[in-house]
């Protein structure tokens, strides 16, 4: 009998984009815990729709959503495609239901992949969700 168990990777991310904003531009907002985490976890992946959220902000803080885009490929971040999975596990995040629906989606793609999930919201931190993780801790 041989079971697979699949690896805990990790997925950057927060409310309004800054985690993944700040591995580019302020590497010192992020706690020791997250830059350990980035530096030796098995993969490092973010989300598109992290990227759909930048364009809505595009240009500001002097980064285009394209450069985003690279600059996190340049650094060996992977893409973590939107499945049908995380779109079907939505409802577990009904606490979210009122909120940004960027972040119902986001949480889902993480508990769905598995991943952690790096965020510096307070109100997602207290969700009291253990794939949840403090990015400035």
């Amino acid at each position: 009998h041989l079971s697979i168990r699949r690896q805990r990777q990790m997925c950057i991310r927060d409310s309004d984009t800054h985690v993944l904003l700040w591995v580019h531009t302020k590497p010192s907002r992020l706690g020791k815990k997250t830059r350990h985490a980035l530096a030796s976890e098995g993969g490092v992946f973010f989300s598109p729709i992290s990227v759909f959220e930048w364009f809505q902000k595009d240009g500001l803080d002097g980064l285009s959503a394209k450069d985003l885009v690279a600059a996190t490929k340049s650094v060996g971040f992977q893409e973590l495609p939107l499945g049908l999975d995380a779109i079907l596990d939505v409802p577990r995040f009904g606490a979210l239901r009122d909120r940004d629906p960027m972040d119902l989606l986001l949480m889902s793609q993480a508990a769905a992949g598995r991943m952690h999930f790096y965020t510096a919201d307070r109100f997602l931190l207290e969700l009291g969700l253990d794939f949840v993780k403090d990015a400035e801790a």
